[in-house]
């Protein structure tokens, strides 16, 4: 771009952003979307300055671009409350643990939240996701072997912290208040996570 219409531009936003920007506020459900096409309308008169005509028509090339913005701006924001109430009407199938409410239960969960967040993520991912080893790593972004020794690091941190909570060994097995409803997806913490 010129230093020409560099300038041009600065006059241009210095003049009509007032005017632009009231426009947009009257058609928008909130300053903060305002404040995007506002900004979106202004990005694309940058970007074709050429075309933008002298003043005062540069005032109605504005106008009819921030219209254009809205129009797309309320089409995404439709789209995405369709996806919303989509999602939210599957999240409305899926069976939700409640955390534990016996003292098992509350110790097991304690341990594993005192863990760090990557050991929880692992744990997580095997346990609650069901997960295998070379899936863990790609979702982690490493390899099956290095996601097989990291999780197996965190499942020996994790029985170390149970047993500082005074678990026993016997309580550390998975029972009913661990396993949920049987499902892989389900229980958050499996056999698989609190036995080596």
């Amino acid at each position: 771009m010129s230093k020409a219409d560099e300038e041009r531009f600065s006059t241009l936003y210095a003049s009509t952003r007032p005017r632009i920007t009231a426009y947009v506020l009257r058609r928008t459900a909130s300053r903060e979307e305002a404040a995007d096409v506002v900004a979106e309308t202004f990005e694309i008169a940058w970007r074709r300055v050429t075309e933008v005509p002298p003043s005062p028509d540069d005032l109605l090339w504005l106008y009819v671009t921030a219209r254009h913005v809205l129009a797309n701006s309320g089409r995404r924001i439709h789209r995405r409350d369709e996806l919303t109430a989509r999602l939210a009407e599957g999240l409305r199938a899926v069976d939700v643990v409640e955390d534990p409410v016996d003292e098992v239960g509350l110790l097991a969960l304690s341990s594993l939240r005192s863990l760090p967040p990557e050991d929880r993520e692992l744990l997580m991912l095997t346990a609650w996701e069901g997960l295998t080893s070379t899936e863990v790593g790609r979702v982690l972004g490493c390899s099956a072997a290095a996601a097989r020794i990291r999780l197996h690091r965190a499942r020996t941190r994790l029985n170390t912290e149970m047993r500082s909570n005074g678990m026993t060994e016997k309580q550390r097995r998975p029972s009913r208040h661990l396993q949920g409803s049987g499902d892989a997806h389900s229980h958050p913490v499996s056999e698989e996570v609190v036995e080596q």
